[in-house]
């Protein structure tokens, strides 16, 4: 599955968990409803300020997106380097 259709998963059942509709959060968040639902359907992935804004509105975490998108989780030490730059 790619990190379209994992992002596309999240967001139906974050929205769904909401009982929210596919318009309800497009306007929450100014896009299109037609635009959210390519998105929800896994045809196109959010850009960076899309993806904040409906991470934020659904309360989707961060690292349920990690996981849900099959990426590594950094270990501590490579976080810890990483926090210094």
């Amino acid at each position: 599955m790619t990190l379209t259709m994992k992002f596309s998963e999240v967001l139906y059942n974050a929205r769904n968990a909401k009982k929210l509709t596919q318009s309800q959060v497009a306007e929450a968040v100014s896009i299109s409803v037609r635009w959210y639902q390519k998105v929800e359907a896994g045809l196109r992935l959010p850009g960076t300020i899309p993806a904040l804004k409906l991470m934020l509105l659904l309360d989707i975490d961060v690292e349920e997106l990690r996981e849900a998108s099959g990426l590594p989780k950094l270990d501590d030490q490579k976080h810890k380097d990483f926090a210094k730059i």
